[in-house]
Formats: C-alpha cells, structure tokens, sequence
C-alpha cells in the first residue's frame, strides 16, 4: 500500500513538472509572439506584392545568395519566351507585318515552343537566334512601344533590353532580374524579417479570384494591412475576366478588405504602385485617365492629380470617418524608394503597437519613439 502510494506521489510530482514546463514554454512563445508584427499583404492580381515581399529579403535579409537567384534562372527565360510570344500576337492584333520576312521562321519558332531551355537550365541555341533576330526586326519593336494596346506585360521591355545577357550560357539572374520575374502567387506565403529586435512576419497571398478565399486563415492577430493598388492598370482588364477593369476590381477589393469586421481596428496601408508606369501611360499612350474613370476632371497629362485623385478615389472608399488609411506612391523595383516608404511605416507601426502597450521589446529597439509616445511629445505619424 505505501509502496503504491509512493509511485503514485511520483507520478503526479512528474506531472506536475511537465504541466510546469509547458507553461513556461506557452508564456515564453506567448513572450516572443508579442514582439512579432503581422502584416497581411493584399491586393488584386500583378499589382506588384510579390515584388515587394522580394524587396523585403533584399531590404532586411542580405538579399539573395547566388544559388537562390540561380533558381530563379527557368523563371526569367520562360518570362522573356512568354514576353516575346504575347508581342507576336500583339503584332496580329495591331496589323504590324515583320521587317524582314525572313524572321518568319523565327517567330514561328518562338510560337510552338513550349520549353526554352534544356536539362542544364540553357536556352536552346535554336531560340537564342530567334530572339536576338526578333528583337533587331522594327516591326517586333514598333509593337512593343504600342504595347499599352494589347496589355503587354510590365517586364517586357526590361527582358529584351538585357537580352544578350539573359541568353548567355553562362547567365545567372540579378537582383534586379529576380525583382522584375513575374512568378504566379498561389496559397499563402509567409517572409520573416527582422528590423532590430522585431520580427515583422509578411503574409503575400494570390491576388487572383480563386486565391482569395485563402484570406480568412490569414486574418487573426493582424497588426497591419498592407493593400496593393497597380496605378498603371487604369486602362486594363482582369486576366480572368476580360469584362473587369482592373483598377475597379481593385476599388471592390479595397472596399471589402477595409471595411470588414476582421480590420476594424487594423492600420490600413495603402501603396499605389506601378508610378513609373503610370506616369509613362499618362504622358506618353494617348491613354487619358477621364476615359476610364470620368470622374478625373484634371489636364490629360498632369501625372500628380492623376495619381491623386487615384488615391483619394480609394481612401474615400472608407467607411469609417475616424479610422486613418495612410497611402504612399511607389515603384516596386526601385530598392530605394521601397526601403525609404517601408521605414516610414515601421515606424507608424511600432508607433501604435507602443501606445496600445502591445510590443514588449520596442522600447529597446526604439528608445526615442517609446521616450516621444511616454511623454506626450508626439502624437500618431500619418
């Protein structure tokens, strides 16, 4: 009986040192998860997320290795393969004959080639000619200047302007390259980065219809929305619904993102992409904003009211009068400029996070923002 006894006073002593370890282990994750700030990244589709979640490793995490930016070697050759068939086509849709007949059988070529490369990841020698041969023809380069009339896609022009370099044997792909390669989202993917002693935990999820309903897993413990809008989409149409405009389908998103239940008390960012498209559509395609959206009542080629009026057309979306949408304009493949907009909002971010008392180690990260909000001498950053 006592020896029973015994056993059983030592079980229940070992259970009560597991039960004391898992607690401790609960309060030390529930003590790093109060340091971490989840930005959910949305927005309908190409409008630029993808790129940015890039400029975040570039940013914060050392950039890519060489052997990561290998990886994305088939991507880019498939792009300008891609790139180089939409503008045949677009050639057919315009009414643009090749320069010279001979580029025929190279145009043919690049049209029933589904693969570029080979087990080695080199383009075929065969498409290699046919690109450098396409490129030179005027006919190939007239369309691609037209190309804001076929919905040429935005990496276009940067392909085939470092052609030689991408159809080398030896090429390895840029930082640049890696920023300007159009890989489809799908699901949901997480980038972690730190900035002092934060960790900011990205979410990028397809933009995409059929993407979309992934969303809700991503909701919970959201400190930021971080909403995507292509200004240079103005003029274009959904992939998957021609029907579409893309900056309406944009404004429907925003709408619901925004004034859901979900994000009542979430701050709401919103980046206007794509300013160096938008600017060069403005003043140079005879594609005048007041023909897609009548309500701009501003000069044809005036690029600031345009994107202004863009962002308050979103911001009035808003249903809430006391809740802020902070919106910034920006080029997604320039570094400078996303690494000077996103510090800007950390900023914001760990500002509100520190008045709601929420991160635990801010006040070591950043002294002066905890001594400013403690004594009163500034207020929120907008």
């Amino acid at each position: 009986m006592g020896l029973c006894l015994g056993t059983e006073l030592t079980e229940e002593k070992k259970a009560r040192i597991r039960s004391a370890k898992i607690d401790r282990d609960l309060y030390e994750f529930a003590k790093m998860e109060m340091n971490v700030v989840k930005i959910l990244l949305l927005g309908a589709a190409e409008s630029g997320k993808s790129t940015l979640v890039k400029q975040m490793k570039i940013i914060h995490s050392n950039g890519f290795t060489k052997q990561e930016l290998i990886t994305f070697k088939p991507a880019v050759l498939d792009n300008l393969l891609t790139s180089m068939k939409f503008v045949l086509h677009g050639m057919g849709v315009l009414r643009i004959n090749l320069a010279n007949s001979r580029n025929k059988v190279h145009a043919h070529s690049v049209l029933s080639c589904g693969r570029c490369f080979d087990e080695d990841q080199v383009l075929l020698p065969f498409l290699s000619h046919a690109f450098s041969c396409l490129w030179s023809d005027e006919g190939v380069r007239s369309a691609v200047a037209r190309g804001y009339e076929y919905e040429l896609n935005d990496s276009a022009l940067y392909f085939f302007e470092n052609m030689i370099r991408i159809t080398s044997p030896e090429y390895v792909p840029t930082e640049m390259d890696v920023l300007r390669v159009r890989l489809r989202t799908t699901g949901v993917i997480e980038t972690q980065f730190k900035v002092k002693h934060l960790v900011f935990r990205m979410y990028d999820v397809g933009g995409q219809r059929t993407e979309r309903r992934k969303w809700i897993g991503c909701f919970e413990d959201v400190r930021a929305v971080l909403f995507v809008v292509s200004l240079s989409g103005y003029d274009m149409t959904l992939v998957e619904d021609p029907s579409m405009n893309r900056i309406q389908e944009s404004m429907n998103l925003f709408s619901a993102i925004c004034n859901n239940v979900f994000f009542r008390s979430t701050s709401m960012i919103l980046f206007m992409n794509k300013l160096d498209l938008f600017q060069d559509k403005v003043l140079h395609s005879g594609r005048h904003l007041r023909l897609y959206l009548p309500q701009f009542k501003g000069a044809d080629c005036d690029v600031d009211s345009a994107a202004h009026f863009m962002a308050s057309t979103f911001v009035s979306l808003n249903a809430t009068p006391s809740k802020l949408i902070y919106h910034h304009f920006t080029t997604a493949t320039d570094t400078s400029n996303i690494q000077a907009t996103v510090g800007v909002r950390i900023y914001c971010l760990v500002f509100s996070c520190l008045s709601q008392g929420s991160l635990v180690h801010a006040t070591v990260c950043f002294p002066l923002i905890h001594h400013c909000v403690s004594s009163g001498h500034i207020h929120h950053p907008r």
